[in-house]
């Protein structure tokens, strides 16, 4: 089940509601064998057609998979994308372009904040944390939490 995240950051206001997670309808069988439901969750052709390719080739599919908070690793604003990874010969994930600069987007995860609010940190460098493209602080609010399916 996936979870619902309505962010605001706690200075500013700035924020995001995304989805994380997977639903009950993810099952590998739908999302990587059926291009359209994978276009419809990456909403790039390109990643799509490629993937189906790369599948076709023998790569198999990382079980990691859904959507996730992403940023813009120069300007900070946050995004909701899907998020997988394939493996064979090589590794592939989905790149998607910042649409304010074309910087590829990182993925960021959960990370301990003060009482009653959260940070988020970039995955693949554990050192680097987001912070709030209007202000520069670096704490979100939770403001509802919920799950979908």
């Amino acid at each position: 089940m996936g979870e619902i995240h309505d962010l605001h950051c706690t200075k500013c206001g700035y924020g995001i509601k995304a989805n994380t997670g997977i639903g009950m309808l993810y099952s590998p069988e739908n999302v990587f064998k059926d291009k359209q439901f994978l276009l419809d969750l990456v909403d790039d052709t390109k990643i799509a057609d490629q993937t189906m390719d790369l599948l076709t080739k023998g790569y198999e599919i990382n079980e990691d998979y859904g959507h996730a908070i992403y940023a813009c690793p120069n300007d900070f604003y946050l995004f909701d994308k899907f998020y997988f990874q394939l493996k064979g010969s090589s590794k592939f994930e989905p790149q998607y372009p910042c649409p304010y600069c074309q910087t590829t987007l990182k993925r960021l995860t959960f990370a301990k904040g003060s009482p009653r609010a959260t940070r988020l940190r970039f995955v693949k460098e554990p050192e680097k944390y987001w912070h709030c493209p209007k202000c520069g602080n670096d704490e979100l609010n939770e403001m509802a939490f919920g799950n979908w399916d």
